[in-house]
């Protein structure tokens, strides 16, 4: 995470675990760090957006893992805060799918239930 600065070790260990187990042999791991009732929001091309559930976000990247092309996600420029049991981070982000690669910004929130935090919601966009 070039560039970070959080305010709380949780939510920092919270961020290098989605960035460290979005791997195909992790992928069900990584999961476990979305809240139940996650949803992702994204916009397109067209000027519309797409949101999807936790389920649909899954799935959709264990498709892309499955074509067996290295797929990556590293986050740059990277603010967060936690304060009690909320917290946000935006950061710019670097997205490879083979010889792919993409350039966007995401906002994440995150929410502590039973003292564990969890990704609540996802909100990307794709620049260019």
């Amino acid at each position: 995470m070039g560039g970070a600065i959080i305010n709380d070790p949780e939510l920092t260990a919270l961020l290098e675990d989605y960035i460290g187990l979005y791997a195909r042999a992790t992928l069900p791991r990584w999961r476990e760090l979305f809240r139940p009732d996650f949803i992702a929001t994204s916009t397109n091309d067209d000027g519309s957006v797409t949101t999807r559930s936790l389920d649909e976000f899954y799935e959709r990247q264990h498709t892309a893992f499955a074509t067996g092309k290295p797929i990556s996600e590293v986050l740059e420029n990277t603010q967060g805060e936690r304060i009690g049991d909320l917290a946000c981070v935006r950061s710019d982000f670097v997205w490879t799918d083979g010889e792919v690669t993409r350039r966007g910004r995401l906002m994440l929130l995150f929410i502590a239930e039973r003292g564990r935090l969890g990704i609540q919601a996802l909100t990307f966009s794709y620049l260019g």
